[in-house]
């Protein structure tokens, strides 16, 4: 009998389809989360995660990316432009994750060594068709590190400017939920160089804050379309599976 005959066959993979849908990447994927946001974000969903130098917006991203694959079995794909993979995987064993074999991790700074005029974006859209082509829904979650470096290997006008719309209207049109890792100074404003604070469903902020002679690691939700969150400070520490959400800072 064909599989689409068999109505419980039909109705357990319904119901799986279902449940995986309802995948909680926020609440699911980092301690103490619950703290911040009411409800959770849904792909096609396009969030930038912004901040200084050292206040661990890798750090942030690979503990979503990486419980949320393990608790769900679907795929993702980090890419690296700075970053070698070697020295990728020594950071997240070093807040206590293991990265998952359904996490494909891609390193370009060979790449950029061997081709200093390439079309960072264009590949990366290549990349992105190849995966959903292979893994089709399974392929759910995908993470650019870093926006800035890319723009910092070509010329930011206003060609690029519109590139970075399509940049995002692609994503979107592959239904992932998406993480875009940017460097920005402290107090400058989310539009970066390239508009994406405008195109993005939401703004990350990680920073660092001096308290009592102690330098103290935040997270800040400063926009995040469809989701109810607040808008306090939040204190982050590295727990025992990656970051945690600690609670609000007060001045």
């Amino acid at each position: 009998m064909a599989e689409s005959a068999n109505p419980s066959k039909a109705m357990f993979k319904f119901i799986e389809r279902m449940f995986r849908v309802g995948e909680k990447m926020l609440l699911g994927g980092m301690q103490g989360m619950e703290r911040v946001v009411q409800s959770d974000f849904h792909a096609p969903y396009i969030s930038l995660v912004t901040g200084p130098p050292g206040s661990m917006k890798s750090s942030f991203c690979l503990t979503l990316l990486t419980n949320h694959l393990n608790r769900t079995g679907e795929f993702g794909l980090y890419c690296t432009v700075e970053e070698t993979v070697d020295s990728l995987m020594r950071g997240a064993s070093s807040l206590g994750l293991q990265l998952p074999m359904n996490l494909q991790v891609t390193d370009f700074t060979e790449l950029r060594r061997e081709n200093e005029d390439m079309d960072y974006l264009k590949f990366t859209r290549k990349m992105i068709e190849h995966f959903k082509q292979t893994h089709g829904d399974r392929f759910t979650t995908f993470v650019l590190d870093s926006l800035g470096a890319i723009y910092s290997l070509t010329t930011v006008d206003e060609a690029m400017r519109k590139k970075m719309f399509s940049f995002f209207d692609f994503l979107r049109s592959m239904n992932l939920n998406v993480l875009l890792i940017t460097e920005r100074n402290l107090g400058s404003h989310a539009e970066l160089q390239g508009n994406e604070g405008f195109l993005a469903d939401a703004v990350i902020n990680m920073g660092m804050d001096h308290r009592n002679g102690k330098l103290v690691r935040t997270m800040q939700i400063e926009k995040m379309r469809h989701v109810r969150h607040a808008m306090e400070k939040q204190a982050v520490d590295v727990g025992p599976h990656g970051l945690v959400v600690l609670g609000p800072l007060f001045d």
